[in-house]
């Protein structure tokens, strides 16, 4: 019986949830350094400001099925046209393929979708470049 539960046991397991995290660390940069940065969620709510270049933790699921949460990144400077880009995210390649090779449909289906393990970032290092106001009358846009 303890063998049959052994041979079981990889089947009931998420293979992303096993090898990643429900966290996952994104390194915001900008050219030029020193920029003031805001990351919202997809329900508006800010999760991480700070100054660049710094590295932040951010959650990759809100706990419910196929809860994948999504990100915005905010970055403004002195000087500086501001900049708004969304933080891509990805089926991670151990839920994708992991899966696979325990044959792990509760996994696809079940824990995983739950955990957020199936999730990764595109970019774990994000650079905002931003533009320099010009002199003239069309800078009433910059910050």
């Amino acid at each position: 019986m303890k063998k049959l539960l052994v041979l079981l046991l990889p089947l009931l397991t998420g293979c992303a949830s096993l090898v990643g995290n429900s966290t996952e660390q994104v390194t915001v940069e900008s050219t030029p350094s020193s920029a003031y940065f805001t990351i919202t969620d997809n329900h508006g709510q800010i999760v991480a400001t700070g100054t660049t270049p710094q590295t932040v933790t951010l959650k990759k699921s809100d706990g419910s099925y196929f809860g994948k949460i999504e990100y915005s990144l905010a970055v403004k400077a002195e000087g500086y046209h501001s900049t708004l880009e969304p933080l891509g995210m990805r089926f991670s390649h151990w839920y994708t393929f992991g899966n696979i090779i325990y044959f792990g449909v509760p996994g696809w289906l079940v824990v995983d979708p739950f955990s957020g393990g199936m999730y990764t970032f595109k970019q774990g290092r994000v650079r905002a470049y931003l533009r320099p106001c010009l002199p003239g009358p069309y800078n009433y846009m910059c910050s």
